[in-house]
């Protein structure tokens, strides 16, 4: 890119005024370009989430990559599954309302629970049955409050 542009600027029939034309018409597409695949990105992946762990650091993770959310009372934190098998443990003082306003494929289930709604194979008997790497896991209960949400937006999802 930048050859053809240094080129225009110095041999260019109109100079300056050409190459800053052309100079913008190639931002655009790169910006455009950039934004496509950003947007694939986020697809693949699911959109980013920077998080801050119990010890202060901060990670990122994608929302592909997050199973659910587990709220451990004793500890008053959550809890983050992963696809890894690995857990990691969030900062106090998060609510369950600002976990599911962050992405909409996360969804409350119990007051203890939030999941990940890509992740749901199907609802029985009360209970989420999830897609591997999370099929083995049995206490993900859906409490009346929020089973009526969870089904409705199952059956859209």
């Amino acid at each position: 890119m930048f050859p053809f542009l240094i080129r225009q600027t110095i041999f260019g029939p109109k100079g300056i005024e050409n190459t800053g034309k052309m100079e913008m018409t190639e931002i655009q597409r790169y910006k455009i370009a950039l934004e496509r695949l950003k947007q694939l990105s986020d697809i693949r992946l699911g959109k980013p989430l920077l998080i801050q762990t119990l010890m202060g650091n901060l990670r990122v993770l994608h929302s592909n990559h997050i199973g659910y959310f587990k709220y451990i009372s004793t500890k008053k934190s959550w809890e983050i599954a992963l696809t890894d098998g690995s857990f990691v443990r969030l900062k106090e003082n998060l609510r369950a309302k600002n976990l599911c306003a962050y992405n909409d494929r996360f969804i409350q289930i119990h007051q203890s629970y939030i999941i990940n709604i890509q992740y749901l194979c199907m609802i029985q008997n009360n209970h989420c049955i999830m897609y591997p790497p999370f099929h083995h896991i049995n206490e993900l209960c859906i409490s009346q409050k929020y089973k009526r949400e969870l089904t409705a937006y199952f059956y859209q999802f």
